[in-house]
């Protein structure tokens, strides 16, 4: 029993101990899993530096080679669409292709009395094409379609553009002598041109500078404000041969009162100075909503001169605006031609210079319809214009001719007060349908009433014009 309770006693005073050696034990194995597991992670970072070191320099590697190599093998995509027009994009930037166009249509009513009858008409078909070539190259083709205007090209120029305040065109396309001749016929505030726009410059082939700011001089307000330009043409107009070695020279001066990005806020003075030989209907004022009838020039009988021929020294300044912003759209023109009629060639003997004036004013305004997205709304509009060409030393007294204006010797002149109230309704961004009716009073009737007697009198002449127009 002593012995018992001895051993009872020894084994108790050794527990301590015993736990002691067990806890030691179990630091130690921790311990060394710790360190384990440090030696794991350890060579795990090991493994992503060296994954890493190989991602940088291969990236550094494609850096270096891309650099050495501009236009990269691997950049040979191109990219195709439709904004405001169809489009091809090289994925480079260096080459991009831009598809638009427009269709136009007119039905035609007149009064009994007109020179001709009720009708319908396919006026325009056009397409345009527009090629950038890296970045400041920019080539426009606009060919037309349509039978009615001998499917000839409208539009076809180079020009650079590095430049933002000196360009450079050649080729040929719409001067910008008239804010209301400068717009492409979809853009019209009304269906028609005002009668005096066939007798000042229009499309032309020449070369021009042009460009925002003034070169040479810096400011930010005028590279904002301010755009210029010159150039040089035949003077002939599109498709004319040129008759001599003179030139004419037209210089445009816009100012834009909000920024160069509202284009279409601005007002403008533009001079131009002309020496051509002989211009065969260089006056000639031509009534659009009558399918372009001459109201001034092209006798009757058919001689070779008429009185809308010109020849020698042609000087003309205009003057206009066009506030179009947001919903409204405002603009207008005054203007003063001077012809003369002093040479050789056809022209027979020197004539008396012939004086033009005119002007004109329009407004309108879109009221949407529905989601504003869908660009659907009605667009009522209001212009008048006047044109008044006169040989101040002729009054129409002279004999052998039987055109009311007058002979060459002797022009009477014409005087035309054009009144249009219309409206458009824009089905959507792409189609629009117009209405027009358009009142011209004529000082002289010249054969728009089957009548071509000597002095046949003034008159109203009115036409009630439809318009469909598709652009994309």
């Amino acid at each position: 029993m002593k012995l018992f309770l001895i051993t009872i006693v020894m084994m108790m005073a050794a527990m301590p101990l015993i736990a002691q050696t067990s806890e030691e034990q179990s630091i130690q194995q921790l311990q060394d899993k710790i360190l384990r597991q440090q030696q794991i992670l350890q060579n795990l970072e090991q493994q992503i530096q060296a994954r890493d070191q190989k991602h940088q320099t291969y990236t550094e590697n494609l850096v270096n080679t891309y650099l050495q190599q501009p236009f990269a093998e691997e950049s040979e995509g191109i990219t195709a669409g439709y904004n405001k027009g169809f489009f091809i994009d090289s994925e480079d930037g260096n080459f991009q292709m831009k598809i638009n166009g427009y269709l136009r249509g007119h039905l035609f009513f007149y009064e009994a009395n007109t020179y001709t009858t009720d009708s319908f008409r396919m006026s325009e078909s056009r397409v345009d094409f527009n090629f950038y070539l890296f970045k400041d190259w920019h080539i426009r083709i606009r060919p037309d379609f349509s039978v009615q205007n001998g499917n000839m090209l409208r539009d076809t120029y180079l020009e650079y553009l590095g430049w933002d305040c000196l360009r450079f065109r050649i080729g040929a396309w719409i001067t910008s002598f008239s804010v209301e001749g400068e717009a492409n016929p979809a853009d019209l505030l009304a269906i028609f041109y005002s009668p005096y726009n066939s007798a000042i410059p229009g499309r032309d082939v020449g070369a021009s500078i042009f460009g925002y700011g003034i070169p040479l001089l810096k400011s930010e307000y005028l590279a904002d404000h301010f755009f210029y330009s010159f150039g040089v043409f035949n003077g002939m107009g599109l498709n004319r041969l040129d008759d001599n070695d003179h030139k004419m020279l037209l210089g445009t001066a816009r100012f834009f009162p909000l920024d160069r990005t509202n284009e279409n806020v601005f007002v403008q003075t533009s001079v131009f100075f002309r020496e051509s030989q002989f211009m065969e209907d260089g006056a000639a004022l031509r009534l659009g909503a009558l399918r372009n009838h001459e109201a001034f020039g092209g006798e009757p009988d058919a001689t070779i001169e008429d009185t809308d021929d010109i020849g020698g020294r042609t000087i003309g300044v205009s003057t206009g605006f066009r506030y179009w912003k947001d919903n409204l759209r405002i603009e207008g023109e005054g203007m003063f031609v001077n012809y003369a009629r002093n040479a050789g060639g056809q022209l027979s003997q020197n004539y008396h210079t012939l004086t033009l004036w005119a002007a004109s004013l329009g407004a309108s305004y879109f009221f949407p319809i529905g989601n504003p997205d869908n660009k659907m709304g009605l667009e009522p509009l209001l212009k008048v214009s006047y044109t008044d060409i006169d040989d101040s030393e002729g009054d129409g007294s002279a004999s052998g001719s039987t055109n009311p204006t007058g002979t060459m010797s002797d022009v009477q002149g014409q005087t035309v007060w054009e009144f249009v109230v219309g409206a458009k309704f824009h089905a959507n961004k792409h189609i629009r349908f117009d209405f027009n009716w358009v009142m011209y009073d004529l000082s002289l009737t010249q054969g728009l009433d089957n009548s071509d007697s000597r002095n046949g009198g003034g008159g109203l002449m009115h036409a009630f014009v439809f318009q469909w127009l598709a652009r994309w």
